[in-house]
């Protein structure tokens, strides 16, 4: 790994620990285990690996994603491995997810638009999928950019519960999938397609 890869992959870490906002230069560069200069040698600042390091994520979930659409044909198997991607996110870098949402796209985090923008492709993919997915009859016939926002929201939910008490586990994960299957998929689906799909291992 590169000492840019190192920077912004540890930069994660820190930043879910302490929030973007308390975190500070000189606190990566010591859990990085390099000198504060050779972060600046890399990124102008903060904001900039802050940045770097979301994007990074999402390229790596959006690369995984279109994969996962290109094992199978059938839209709504295609969702559920895009689905399966996410998980699989969670699972390799919890920190990067929990980042993700409580930083980078939480309220008042506007200014991020280059995040915004990388999000917005991992939108557009499942959109495209929905689409292709009513016009084959096999998702439900309501409006592509309400089924999209459910099933974001429904990844969003797996891969990282919030409220007192609650902890990630993949059992959770597997039912919410199984239930938003079931809501995005169309009553006259052909049983043969229909069945359940699991979470890839």
């Amino acid at each position: 790994m590169d000492t840019r890869s190192l920077i912004y992959r540890k930069a994660v870490r820190v930043f879910a620990e302490k929030g973007y906002d308390a975190t500070s230069v000189q606190e990566i560069a010591e859990a990085t285990g390099v000198a504060k200069g050779t972060i600046y040698y890399h990124f102008k600042g903060k904001r900039e690996l802050f940045v770097a390091s979301i994007k990074e994520g999402l390229r790596e979930l959006i690369d995984e994603a279109k994969a996962a659409v290109g094992r199978i044909g059938d839209p709504v198997e295609q969702i559920g491995y895009i689905f399966d991607a996410f998980i699989e996110r969670q699972m390799k870098s919890s920190d990067f997810v929990y980042l993700l949402f409580k930083e980078a796209l939480a309220p008042g985090r506007e200014w991020l638009e280059e995040i915004s923008e990388h999000w917005h492709q991992l939108a557009t993919l499942i959109a495209r999928v929905v689409s292709e997915g009513q016009d084959a009859g096999v998702i439900q016939d309501v409006e592509p950019d309400t089924i999209t926002r459910y099933i974001l929201g429904s990844m969003a939910t797996a891969a990282m519960p919030s409220g007192v008490g609650l902890s990630w586990n993949p059992g959770m994960a597997r039912e919410l999938k199984f239930i938003m299957l079931r809501g995005i998929t169309a009553a006259d689906r052909p049983d043969q397609s229909g069945r359940k799909t699991e979470p890839s291992p």
